[in-house]
This record gives C-alpha cells, sequence and structure tokens, in this order.
C-alpha cells in the first residue's frame, strides 16, 4: 500500500513537473514587426524552436530528467544475526519466550534447577526480543524517512534542472525570433 502511494506521488510530481514545462516554454509571445505572413511565422518559429533546442540541449516539447545524479535506494536495514536477532520478528513474542525457556531451562539444568531456569529463560528471550524488533521497526522507520527525504531531494533537483532547462531555452528562442524582427515579449 505505502509502495503505491509513494508511486502515486511520484507519478503526479512528474506530470506537474511537464506541466510546468509546458508553461514555461509558452512565456514567449513574438509579435511579426515585418508584416510575415502566417507560413512564414510558422516556419520562423519552428526553425528559431530546433536552434534554442540547439543551443540549450532543451526541448520543451520532449523533456527529460537531466541525466546522472539520481540517486539509487539503498537496501532496507538487515536484521543482526545472534542468540535472539535473526528471523525473531517472524516468531514474534512467543517464539522468543520459547526460545528463551529452552535456553534457559539447558542452563538451569547445569546448574541444577531446570524449572527455574526455563522460567528466567522466558522472561529474559521475551524481553530481549521484543527490544531487538523495537530497535529493527525503528531502524527500518528511519530508513524509510531516508528514503523520502532523498526522493524529495531528486525531485527538487530535476524541476530546478527543467526550469534552468526552459529559461535558457526561451532566452535562446526570443534570441531567435528577436533577430528574425519579431517583438519578442
Amino acid at each position: 500500500m505505502r509502495r503505491f502511494i509513494r508511486v502515486s506521488v511520484i507519478a503526479v510530481t512528474l506530470m506537474a513537473l511537464n506541466w510546468m514545462d509546458d508553461a514555461f516554454a509558452q512565456q514567449v509571445f513574438a509579435y511579426p514587426k515585418a508584416g510575415q505572413s502566417q507560413q512564414q511565422q510558422a516556419q520562423d518559429r519552428l526553425e528559431c524552436h530546433n536552434w534554442a533546442v540547439g543551443q540549450t540541449g532543451y526541448n520543451p516539447q520532449a523533456p527529460q530528467a537531466p541525466s546522472g545524479g539520481g540517486y539509487a535506494q539503498s537496501a532496507p536495514p538487515q536484521s543482526n544475526s545472534g542468540l535472539f536477532g535473526h528471523g525473531s520478528s517472524r516468531r514474534g513474542f512467543w517464539g522468543d519466550a520459547a526460545k528463551g525457556a529452552a535456553l534457559g531451562a539447558a542452563g538451569g539444568a547445569i546448574a541444577g534447577d531446570a524449572g527455574r531456569g526455563a522460567a528466567i529463560g522466558t522472561l529474559s528471550g521475551a524481553l530481549l526480543g521484543g527490544i531487538k524488533r523495537r530497535s529493527r521497526n525503528q531502524e527500518r522507520a528511519a530508513w524509510q524517512r531516508q528514503q523520502q527525504q532523498q526522493q524529495q531531494i531528486q525531485q527538487q533537483q530535476i524541476a530546478a534542472a527543467r526550469q534552468q532547462g526552459a529559461s535558457n531555452f526561451n532566452r535562446a528562442f526570443s534570441a531567435c525570433m528577436h533577430a528574425r524582427n519579431y517583438q519578442v515579449q
């Protein structure tokens, strides 16, 4: 469910970025100062568009995310192996208590009181397993927050790069149209 929400947020963000690109590219207005025909205006716009794309490397009709600089998602934190570490989240409270009881009974048998050892082991196993599970849950939550922050930073970088690309494109397009005798704003 969280993955679906995350993917949905990313999709909406990308759609908004594409809309922003279109908005930036449409900010340039060119009025023909020499009475150019509609056909000549269309040709000039196309040629200036192509020239601006060649100068800036940015095409507002097909914006792409900047190459390189993307982040690689790290793997989630792994559980530690050890007495109550590996797999204890699957066993849960009762599994940890049972394992503790078995170890406690073995230790208690050596000391001469298996029942008392089992009781102490049960409590210790349940307590230690709970502490480990809580620690792993906190690590996983911190990792998820970090991943979300990295995604937000990447999205902001993409938006800034696109905005800069659109701005550079508009300047180049305007210069070209101005050179062809258009009033540009």
